[in-house]
């Protein structure tokens, strides 16, 4: 837990000093008419670093015994308007500075055929909102947002994209290694914390599986299980 949080510190100041740099671009741009390129990555940035303190924070509590999720019947369909119109407002910048361009295919026929399921709306939505922000890094043109019915009981919520896939220690969960790339692994540590802690009466337990079977030959797939 030590080099996690200490990763995250990393990550988070990090993202301040970016953020203080964008926000004075912000400033002066806003003195004129239009739009404002350096106000949309202040807000890119602000999302990022909002999601990592609620996830450290999830984490954190994990340790000490104290995560408590609030459960309860969501309607997907609201659901997912709300989890979609929050990434709108803080999509990834492109290399140009401009929003990302990717493209978000959706299939939410399940959510109008079935209206409600059970599981924490807040914490899910950070899960889904942190891997689809991933998945716009990542992808090189598509990207397929989804959810179904799991064989066997539960909704699969599934994130598909069409750039290169997941690195092997990532799939191999080797969070040390993946920590020495781009990424602390704390959003996919919280991810599999809040997938295990959703769970049935009978002992059913969510679970996260990624795999490189996504768009395009070797793109990801980040898949989020609930029972």
């Amino acid at each position: 837990m030590d080099t996690l949080v200490a990763a995250a510190i990393h990550d988070a100041k990090n993202a301040l000093s970016s953020l203080g740099v964008w926000l004075d671009e912000a400033q002066r741009e806003c003195e004129m008419q239009g739009s404002s390129p350096a106000l949309m990555q202040a807000k890119t940035i602000t999302a990022k670093l909002s999601g990592q303190l609620v996830e450290l924070l999830a984490l954190y509590r994990a340790g000490e015994g104290t995560l408590r999720l609030a459960v309860e019947d969501q309607h997907l369909e609201d659901f997912l308007t709300d989890l979609m119109t929050e990434l709108a407002s803080s999509r990834p910048m492109d290399n140009n500075g401009g929003s990302s361009a990717i493209a978000i295919d959706t299939d939410f026929a399940f959510a109008k055929e079935n209206a409600a399921w059970a599981f924490d709306a807040y914490l899910v939505k950070f899960v889904l909102l942190d891997a689809l922000r991933n998945a716009l890094r990542h992808a090189k043109q598509h990207i397929r947002f989804s959810i179904a019915a799991e064989a066997g009981g539960g909704i699969r919520f599934s994130i598909a994209d069409d750039g290169d896939g997941y690195p092997q220690e990532i799939l191999r969960s080797e969070s040390n290694k993946a920590m020495s790339a781009d990424s602390s692994g704390l959003g996919l540590s919280f991810a599999r914390l809040i997938a295990a802690r959703h769970a049935t009466p009978s002992g059913q337990h969510g679970r996260l599986e990624q795999t490189n079977d996504g768009l395009g030959e070797h793109g990801a797939r980040f898949s989020l299980v609930l029972p």
